[in-house]
């Protein structure tokens, strides 16, 4: 599977190295604005870092989503799927690859928008006390005197959880592509597309439904403590990693029974 990540990665080298030369111009407008004394450059190029921080996310999970259509609707991944590996395989590399690769990106532009931002604010004279009161650390129970542990343990739990999002949302993408290819074995264009949306929409309800009416529904959110949201939280990302590997699967199975590669 780490060769067809390989693979994978080879293929998408042209849009990430864009993507880093993109944030290397933009971190080098906002040193310059500092050197020339330009606050408003440095807003702009602190803004654009930011708005493609987001802006990159979306585009690989939609791209991601969008490349594996195009290789079964043109079938040019056929040498990906003919390879000596389980068709369980060749999925989750390309899930991996792109959840994977969208974190990171998200996480290299957001900490460098962090980063700036807090330059920024300092450079102003401006209160910064804004930096040190996020709500959603602050629910977790984590305060003012939270050790380095009970911080690291924060991040990972909630790195872990968006991760499984991600997942979630392409493993979602990938099945309405493969359900649509099985239903619409010969037809291509418009309408397989639409199919595939329409696929993907009503997917996405019903996991949506199911976890509402399993969890959200049996818990006051709004006088629930920290203690009842993390557990509701893990709970969720556990009944989410549950429909991450069942459409999986059925990805997996579809590829390999009833699609014509």
């Amino acid at each position: 599977m780490l060769k067809l990540m390989k693979y994978e990665f080879f293929k998408w080298r042209t849009t990430l190295l864009a993507l880093l030369v993109g944030l290397v111009a933009l971190e080098i407008g906002f040193i310059a604005g500092e050197k020339l004394n330009k606050t408003g450059l440095m807003s702009v190029c602190l803004g654009l870092i930011s708005m493609l921080a987001f802006a990159a996310f979306v585009y690989l999970l939609i791209a991601g989503i969008a490349g594996y259509s195009q290789e079964l609707r043109e079938k040019s991944g056929y040498l990906v799927f003919m390879t000596p590996v389980r068709t369980m395989g060749v999925v989750l590399s390309k899930l991996l690859f792109i959840a994977l690769t969208a974190l990171v990106a998200m996480a290299l532009f957001g900490g460098a928008a962090y980063l700036d931002f807090k330059h920024l604010i300092g450079r102003l004279n401006l209160d910064a006390r804004a930096l040190e009161q996020v709500n959603m650390l602050l629910r977790f129970g984590l305060n003012a005197n939270a050790t380095v542990q009970q911080i690291v343990q924060t991040a990972i739990f909630l790195g872990c959880t968006v991760l499984i999002e991600v997942m979630l949302t392409l493993c979602t993408g990938y099945l309405a592509v493969t359900l649509s290819a099985t239903l619409m074995q010969n037809k291509k264009g418009l309408w397989r597309g639409l199919v595939s949306l329409v696929i993907f929409v009503a997917l996405t309800w019903g996991s949506s439904w199911i976890t509402q009416k399993l969890l959200y529904d049996r818990v006051n959110i709004v006088n629930a403590n920290a203690d009842i949201l993390r557990d509701l939280l893990l709970w969720a990302s556990l009944l989410n990693f549950a429909f991450c590997a069942a459409f999986t699967f059925a990805s997996a199975w579809l590829l390999k029974h009833k699609v014509n590669l």
